[in-house]
């Protein structure tokens, strides 16, 4: 199975995000099998960490305005939440 690629905003330092425990969040798919879905963004329980090696997808962190950060992470999507997030 090949390693997915996700992105996702993050609004505070990276240094603050909470790592090895489940997190909700929204990511976005950056190559899914059916390219109508390319940057759907999906509202995710998972599992993050740093290391880009420890979990089996890869997710790129972007900051506020758009920056992308130079090192990708790794990501564990547990499951689809189908919910919108609080505002």
């Amino acid at each position: 199975m090949s390693r997915k690629e996700y992105d996702t905003f993050i609004l505070i330092d990276p240094a603050m995000v909470p790592e090895e425990k489940e997190t909700e969040l929204i990511v976005r798919e950056l190559a899914p099998a059916d390219r109508r879905y390319k940057y759907r963004s999906t509202y995710v329980t998972a599992v993050i960490s740093k290391s880009e090696s420890k979990y089996p997808d890869q997710l790129w962190i972007r900051l506020g305005k758009g920056q992308l950060q130079e090192k990708p992470w790794s990501i564990k999507v547990l499951k689809e939440l189908n919910k919108f997030p609080k505002g």
